[in-house]
């Protein structure tokens, strides 16, 4: 190791490197990348069984994991980085993957406030949305190719920081978004939150058909993604806090914040996959006998299957599960005994 080099820029250019911290680092972000991937395949395969992906929502969350399973495989390299072509690639996807994961959720950020606000879906936002970020996001990560910034970067490579313009191009091209996606995000996720209140919750008044359906309206289209952009506000935190140290004390790398970087940075695409499959309705369609038979009657607009009288406690139990047509963001599923309706929950 050079008198110029840290022992966290040994880690990943050194190939004989045996220091007992590097092997932390690297097999947190490898097992953390690792989840990610297993997590958000799982979470898009369940989408694709019950054909979640023809809703908006749901593409809307569809996007955040495939980004989020691309930029954990990235995770994955544990050889040389040093300064090479090969790194400045990895650089880019990088900085593209992470910088389109953010605005993805912040348009997720943006939709929940529109719907909170007018009670409305706009569907033609949709291609809006993928404009806005895969230009925004591409323009930002081809700019550090000018000047040949891409190289190692600590744990792994992305924009160098040996100058103050390599600093600022880190800020302009990456964390001047996730600072919005977490400060903006938690003000909106507030207000949301206050407006949903005091237009649901708080009316005490007699049953009214209007205010029904915005309760439906918020349990169908806002309570499925509301979370998500909580997760931006707590990992975010943790990779802006290890940055701001290096930038504030290049020289002196703090092991426990690498550490917890090199963990949370590829957990995105794990924990915003479990924030999908432990919704309510999500759960009860993972259930064994609700899961095999969509899988079966994959295509169909309708399916059933019976549940044995041990599973339902009682007799025979008769379950129909509908797959709309025309448009509307919901799959439903009603259940009866004998000829007696047990109920229709929704399932976003």
């Amino acid at each position: 190791m050079s008198s110029n080099e840290t022992w966290l820029d040994a880690c990943f250019t050194d190939p004989d490197n045996r220091d007992s911290r590097c092997r932390a680092i690297t097999i947190g972000r490898t097992t953390s990348a690792v989840l990610s991937m297993v997590g958000c395949l799982f979470a898009l395969f369940v989408i694709l069984v019950f054909r979640k992906f023809r809703f908006f929502t749901q593409r809307l969350v569809i996007n955040v994991l495939c980004v989020c399973f691309l930029l954990a495989s990235l995770s994955l390299h544990t050889g040389n980085l040093g300064h090479t072509t090969e790194c400045s690639v990895a650089g880019f996807f990088r900085n593209l993957f992470g910088l389109t994961q953010n605005l993805w959720i912040m348009c997720i950020e943006i939709h929940l406030l529109i719907m909170t606000i007018t009670q409305t879906r706009y569907p033609h936002l949709e291609r809006v949305y993928h404009g806005v970020v895969w230009s925004t996001g591409l323009l930002l990560s081809l700019v550090p190719f000018i000047g040949d910034h891409y190289g190692p970067a600590g744990i792994w490579c992305w924009i160098k920081s040996e100058t103050h313009y390599e600093n600022a191009l880190r800020v302009i091209c990456y964390y001047f978004w996730l600072l919005l996606l977490v400060f903006g995000g938690g003000g909106i996720y507030i207000y949301i939150i206050y407006r949903v209140y005091r237009s649901v919750y708080a009316y005490e008044g007699t049953y009214t058909p209007a205010v029904e359906a915005k309760k439906r309206n918020y349990k169908k289209n806002i309570r499925p993604l509301i979370l998500y952009p909580f997760v931006g506000l707590l990992l975010g935190s943790i990779s802006t806090a290890n940055r701001l140290q290096n930038w504030v004390n290049p020289n002196q790398p703090v092991f426990g914040l690498n550490l917890a970087h090199s963990i949370v940075s590829p957990l995105w695409g794990f924990v915003n996959a479990l924030l999908y499959l432990m919704n309510r309705d999500t759960l009860h369609q993972l259930k064994p006998a609700v899961f095999a038979a969509a899988v079966r009657n994959w295509g169909k607009t309708t399916f059933t299957f019976t549940k044995s009288a041990e599973q339902s406690g009682g007799g025979p139990v008769v379950v129909e599960y509908t797959i709309r047509q025309d448009g509307a963001d919901e799959v439903t599923g009603a259940q009866s005994r004998d000829d007696s309706s047990v109920g229709v929950p929704t399932m976003e």
